[in-house]
């Protein structure tokens, strides 16, 4: 049985694959020069600061940056020079300057991770007149490639829970402990998923803090929570959208009297939430216990956990 070796795949936004290393390598026509300078090591700023009279210095926080990439990608060669053609249009029209897609790495220890990632510059490498000409049809292109969000991924672990009738007529709610598990190197913070109507209550990450959500009417759909601090809390699939009308009735007080259902319904659900902070990640390599709980029978709670590595392998 053949070795399993380190394979690098890219796919494009238009979902075109390419085997860059590995297993089929070149089978699109393009293939991974010897070196990748990086991908590996998480790109880090170390801050210190430094006294007139100090001996060295006092270290402060370390700032974790978007990952620069630098490839060499060799186009064609052992083809005609219809192919190479074809091969090197396919391969920029995988590239648009404004839409990430996606970097796989495998190995036989890690499995697959995953970096979303673009173009970081114009892509500037000398190039003869013709890359066809003498018939070699083919040509090595230097890249520099940027991931925005710096770690490897994987597929997030989820889980859900939905509300039993009868637990609900007795407490006013049901509740389940989700165990689920980061298996990152990264710190994660989860997301959750809620339904309406009723009330729903998530445990802040590694504190018995329940934290209470906003009540939400059979209208409203699915809502999204998301407890990284970077990124907005509530997301509502029926949001709406906010417009002139709307903040004219929010703004002129004297009509909540005759309009106060109405100042409601132009809201967006994370305008109803009032100091919801979520403060605990998961731990790398951790397995959470995490408390949630519904009002409403049939009310269902959802869990995705992100799975992030500093590292491809």
């Amino acid at each position: 049985m053949p070795k399993e070796t380190t394979r690098n795949i890219y796919i494009g936004p238009n979902n075109l694959r390419w085997d860059l290393s590995g297993r089929n390598k070149g089978r699109q026509g393009a293939r991974l020069a010897s070196h990748v300078q990086g991908d590996y090591h998480l790109p880090i700023d170390q801050l210190f600061t430094e006294g007139a009279y100090q001996v060295g210095a006092t270290y402060e926080r370390t700032n974790i940056l978007k990952r620069i990439i630098n490839i060499g990608v060799v186009l064609g060669f052992n083809c005609s020079e219809l192919q190479y053609r074809a091969i090197e249009s396919n391969w920029w029209d995988s590239w648009p300057a404004d839409t990430p897609g996606w970097w796989g790495r495998f190995t036989p220890f890690s499995g697959w991770r995953w970096a979303q990632v673009q173009l970081a510059k114009t892509v500037d490498t000398a190039m003869p007149l013709d890359p066809t000409a003498f018939g070699n049809n083919g040509f090595q292109w230097d890249m520099q490639i940027v991931a925005a969000n710096p770690w490897w991924a994987k597929r997030m672990l989820t889980d859900s829970f939905t509300a039993a009738a009868d637990s609900v007529a007795k407490n006013g709610f049901d509740e389940q402990t989700f165990h689920i598990a980061n298996r990152g190197t990264m710190e994660a913070w989860p997301k959750f998923m809620y339904t309406g109507p009723g009330k729903a209550w998530i445990q802040d990450g590694m504190t018995n803090n329940l934290i209470e959500l906003p009540e939400l009417s059979g209208d409203d759909g699915y809502v999204t929570v998301d407890t990284d601090p970077a990124e907005r809390t509530l997301k509502g699939s029926n949001d709406p959208t906010d417009n002139l009308f709307y903040q004219f009735i929010r703004q002129s007080r004297v009509l909540d009297f005759f309009l106060h259902d109405l100042e409601a319904l132009g809201e967006p659900v994370w305008r109803r939430a009032s100091g919801i902070r979520f403060q605990s990640p998961i731990p790398p390599r951790t397995v959470a216990n995490i408390k949630v709980r519904h009002s409403q029978p049939g009310g269902q709670v959802v869990i995705f956990m992100p799975q992030r590595y500093a590292r491809p392998s």
